[in-house]
């Protein structure tokens, strides 16, 4: 292996044992992680630059200890969560839209945003926009981030919220305005839904309701309407009872299969 290689897997190597570190406690020092990691300081601050650089890591200003951020929970992604969707949640999705018409969709929180990981735009004829797989939605403003954020564990929520106040994307500029959040999400749990109207894109609405899997919300399920034909409010008095079937289904499967 010449010189050049055994330095990048070095590097590698040595950004892994820092991130193992973190994950082991809620923050640690600079000195704690030379201890765990037996890393010198000087190298140890260029791969903490790197993880705070690339959204994995960030630095407290109050105390100068690091933590990871919700975007590691991004890596964890790929594994369970897509046989679940493959094998579980598509079957539900599919016969959701048969019933409802309109597009649905299975939505799951990666670092600071929602992705569409299932879509049944294609089957739809009321569809009237195209919707990728691997879509990025806000979280602050998409019906399956309300509902995600609504609904998942308090201390999960603080933690996203946290992070997301710290972003200067205009995206997140409502997690900075805690009353105004604190009043959606109180509505939101109210409903029993979250829900979008033509925020981000414009001609259409949304209502999500959440998956869950023992405490943690591991996805939503989402429909989207044309906004001139429907409000949210009317969208859940006809499909919320659908909707909320086809989320227990899903997680009563998940259920008999382990939360697989």
């Amino acid at each position: 292996m010449q010189t050049g290689q055994r330095h990048e897997q070095r590097g590698t190597l040595r950004a892994l044992a820092v991130l193992r570190a973190l994950n082991e406690r809620d923050s640690s020092s600079v000195s704690e992680l030379s201890q765990a990691t037996s890393i010198p300081r000087p190298s140890l601050y260029r791969i903490l630059d790197t993880l705070c650089g690339a959204g994995y890591a960030r630095r407290r200003t109050d105390d100068d200890r690091y933590q990871l951020t919700p975007l590691i929970l991004g890596l964890s992604n790929g594994f369970a969560d897509d046989d679940w969707i493959r094998n579980i949640g598509v079957p539900f999705l599919r016969e959701l839209q048969r019933e409802i018409v309109w597009p649905t969709d299975i939505a799951v929180f990666m670092g600071d945003a929602m992705y569409l990981r299932a879509t049944t735009w294609r089957e739809s004829p009321l569809a009237i926009d195209r919707r990728p797989l691997g879509l990025r939605v806000p979280v602050l403003q998409a019906a399956s981030g309300r509902a995600y954020l609504a609904f998942c564990p308090a201390a999960e929520r603080e933690e996203v919220i946290g992070f997301l106040r710290n972003s200067s994307a205009a995206e997140n500029a409502l997690a900075r305005d805690r009353r105004s959040l604190n009043r959606i999400l109180a509505q939101t749990r109210a409903n029993g839904y979250g829900q979008r109207f033509k925020e981000f894109m414009v001609e259409t609405g949304s209502i999500a309701v959440p998956i869950r899997s023992a405490e943690r919300v591991v996805g939503c399920v989402n429909i989207t309407f044309i906004a001139s034909a429907l409000t949210p409010k009317q969208a859940a008095a006809r499909y919320l009872g659908p909707m909320n079937q086809a989320a227990q289904g899903i997680e009563a499967r998940m259920a008999i299969n382990g939360g697989r």
